[in-house]
């Protein structure tokens, strides 16, 4: 049980009962500012491997809006991107007010319900929510999630090895793993002087990067 950043399928963004209304209200907001309409492309299935011859050879506002605990999720393929929030944000807002206010880290990083692979600046506020039962949802740009996370992972020093876009929980596990030893195994840096804000910087510049890559949204569950 637990809060989880997620990517959206397009079916679910299309009919979804949450997903569907957001998504409308969205691409008409985006067509007023002069942008061409979100609607992420359907997955396709991938080509399956070719049997071998006999000779061959992965600010949010979680903590500022109490969201419901949801129910454990079903495994998701590798393909898809699903990771835990349970750590605390203190290090990471604390960690984006100390960078250059031109950075706008902490409104990139956390000040969203939702993102989307449109290159835009600021929030688009919407009247329609990303949950049941909840607010209006405020939509950002995966760029600028990205851009900022990008920002902060070369403030920790943060390395290549720590995984941001692994698989189903790679992230959430390798954290969960890491002790002392391990950690300095992984190479030094600043980013050992606070986990938590190494765990969500790579959390999100993943789940933005994700996004780009894939065409989808991201959202919280």
């Amino acid at each position: 049980m637990g809060i989880y950043v997620v990517d959206v399928e397009a079916a679910e963004w299309a009919n979804g009962e949450v997903y569907g209304p957001l998504g409308a209200a969205l691409d008409e907001e985006l067509t007023r500012r002069g942008l061409d309409p979100f609607t992420p492309a359907a997955a396709t299935e991938p080509e399956p491997e070719p049997e071998p011859d006999a000779g061959g050879g992965l600010l949010g506002r979680f903590g500022r809006r109490n969201r419901p605990v949801r129910p454990v999720r079903p495994e998701v393929p590798p393909d898809r991107f699903e990771e835990k929030v349970n750590r605390s944000y203190g290090g990471l807002e604390s960690l984006c007010r100390a960078q250059p206010a031109a950075w706008r880290c902490e409104e990139a990083l956390l000040d969203w319900d939702v993102l989307i692979p449109v290159d835009f600046h600021g929030v688009i506020e919407l009247p329609v929510s990303a949950e049941l039962g909840g607010d209006g949802a405020r939509v950002r740009s995966a760029h600028r999630t990205a851009e900022a996370g990008r920002r902060l992972a070369g403030v920790l020093g943060l390395p290549d090895r720590v995984p941001r876009d692994g698989g189903n929980l790679a992230l959430t596990g390798w954290f969960a793993d890491l002790d002392a030893q391990q950690a300095a195994a992984h190479g030094a840096g600043p980013w050992l002087e606070d986990l938590d804000a190494a765990y969500f910087t790579a959390l999100y510049l993943g789940a933005a990067e994700h996004a780009l890559r894939r065409g989808c949204a991201i959202a919280y569950c």
